[in-house]
């Protein structure tokens, strides 16, 4: 028997480059397992989302359509990786059960969270969230995408220097074509943890501080243009990004680079 998809939807990720979402799994719900199951459907879960296939009869429509008024409940787990620290979790944290529905979708498929709803059961222990669809009897493909932000924090650059100021103003550079990231020099709080560290570590040096205007979305691909300056000339690059895991503050990740007479290192 032939079959055909009815339902398909699809995760993506704002971090990774082709947007699939590897570090998420989608299954049903027991409930939406048995009635699949009695109307002969399947269901096919990959890193890229879960696909309905209805049965066809002879005539290419569905050989056991869904009730006009089913609702397809699948649950999302994080099945590894850094998913809890590259992904903007605002919408979801705090709720006891966040869930995409179709309700309100608009042309792009996109799922929206529904309202929060203090009579909503609450979710499985592991699951992230769950996804409600209402596809109706419509044999042909539904296409819906749930799609999760990445995390954005402001960046800080730590350099650690032998130079005096008087040898020059260092800067953080963003030499892409477009220069979107500014970075400006800081004054360093004399209770900032890095500093005091980086103080203890190299007695006798100086730090200066170069943290980005705005914050920066967080993505799989490095980026490759931030390079350190003395005054009108490059004198290093491309800088290493602050890794997700180093975050001083909530919303400030760091990195220290080192940046002497002769070469440069990362310590």
């Amino acid at each position: 028997m032939k079959h055909a998809a009815i339902i398909e939807v699809l995760l993506q990720h704002a971090f990774y480059a082709d947007l699939r979402c590897p570090d998420l799994s989608i299954e049903p719900s027991d409930a939406t397992a048995r009635l699949l199951r009695d109307h002969r459907c399947l269901w096919r879960s990959s890193s890229q989302g879960v696909r309905v296939l209805s049965p066809l009869d002879p005539t290419g429509q569905a050989f056991l359509p869904l009730p006009g008024d089913a609702a397809l409940l699948f649950y999302l787990a994080v099945r590894g990786g850094d998913f809890a620290v590259i992904t903007d979790l605002a919408s979801i944290r705090g709720r006891s059960a966040p869930v995409f529905t179709d309700a309100g979708a608009g042309t792009d498929g996109e799922l929206r969270l529904a309202p929060a709803d203090p009579a909503r059961p609450r979710l499985p222990p592991g699951v992230l969230a769950a996804v409600e669809i209402r596809p109706g009897s419509a044999p042909r493909p539904a296409r819906f995408q749930v799609s999760f932000p990445a995390r954005q924090a402001r960046w800080a650059y730590y350099c650690v220097t032998d130079l005096s100021p008087a040898g020059g103003e260092l800067a953080v550079v963003d030499a892409s074509p477009t220069g979107a990231l500014r970075f400006s020099a800081v004054t360093l709080d004399p209770t900032d943890p890095i500093a005091a560290q980086i103080e203890r570590r190299y007695p006798g040096m100086r730090c200066a501080c170069f943290v980005s205007d705005k914050p920066v979305a967080a993505r799989a691909e490095p980026r490759r243009s931030l390079e350190l300056w003395l005054g009108p000339d490059r004198v290093a690059g491309p800088l290493p990004n602050p890794s997700m895991q180093s975050a001083a503050e909530e919303d400030l990740l760091f990195q220290i680079i080192m940046y002497r007479a002769q070469p440069f290192q990362t310590p």
